[in-house]
């Protein structure tokens, strides 16, 4: 079945119910694995969502549920990394490394883009630069 032709509500009901409050709030059980497999347009939907939360610990999670549902085997090679190692790395224990998380979503089909955050209030940022010097300083 080719799910890249359905529609967005029927084939993405766990990115649907994802969405719900801030974050990506489904259970393991709710997650259907097989929506995911070697889709890389759902996969990309998911994985937004996932990241759109700016939640490190959700973004693993989320990763981790789309890595399982993938013939891992086969993505390990594609991603150029041991299988043993994917485990580990996404497995949600550690931080992976940035290129790691490049290899995988290369494997997915998938790839990051970056979009900016809502605005926020900052403090003033410093000029750079040497600071001027007072004019008793140069006088004497």
């Amino acid at each position: 079945m080719d799910y890249t032709q359905l529609p967005v509500a029927g084939c993405h009901r766990e990115a649907t119910l994802a969405s719900k409050e801030l974050g990506i709030t489904m259970s393991d059980a709710e997650f259907d694995p097989r929506h995911y497999r070697d889709n890389p347009q759902a996969i990309a939907r998911y994985l937004t969502q996932a990241f759109e939360t700016n939640d490190l610990s959700t973004i693993m999670q989320c990763i981790n549920r789309v890595m399982r549902a993938q013939n891992v085997q086969a993505l390990a090679r594609e991603a150029g990394l041991r299988r043993d190692r994917l485990y580990k790395t996404f497995g949600g224990e550690i931080n992976p490394q940035l290129g790691r998380v490049m290899g995988l979503f290369e494997g997915f089909g998938v790839r990051f883009a970056v979009t900016p955050l809502p605005p926020r209030q900052r403090a003033e940022r410093p000029k750079l630069g040497r600071p001027l010097k007072s004019k008793a300083a140069t006088h004497s």
